[in-house]
């Protein structure tokens, strides 16, 4: 189960690294900066550049193993109702892809907007 709750964890810490990012020149090249590692992350080949998507991949990478880590740690004794856990999960995938949309995740993560461009 902590495993399932993991993974919109790091859905949303994806959104959130893009969002941020995507506001800031400045924590863009941070973020740039954690996954320049990544093959890909830089280059002309023929599938070019991602850029600072490969941070915000290793933002969602830490994330979801964080998450899955301290949930486990508090689910471990129990047993959860596995219909009503996939209802959450299917809900909770479904309200964080859709704040992927600009126009949605303006409304969404207007708090964003302090943030320095």
């Amino acid at each position: 189960m902590a495993a399932l709750f993991a993974v919109p964890c790091a859905e949303f810490a994806l959104l959130l690294a893009d969002k941020i990012a995507n506001r800031s020149k400045a924590i863009e090249a941070i973020v740039y900066q954690a996954g320049k590692w990544i093959p890909g992350a830089t280059g002309t080949g023929p599938g070019g550049s991602i850029g600072p998507y490969s941070g915000k991949e290793i933002i969602a990478l830490a994330a979801w193993l964080l998450s899955w880590v301290i949930l486990h740690s508090f689910l471990r004794d129990t047993s959860p109702n596995i219909t009503k856990s996939i209802k959450i999960f299917l809900i909770a995938m479904l309200l964080i892809t859709l704040n992927f949309i600009d126009p949605i995740a303006d409304v969404t993560f207007a708090f964003v907007n302090w943030i320095p461009k």
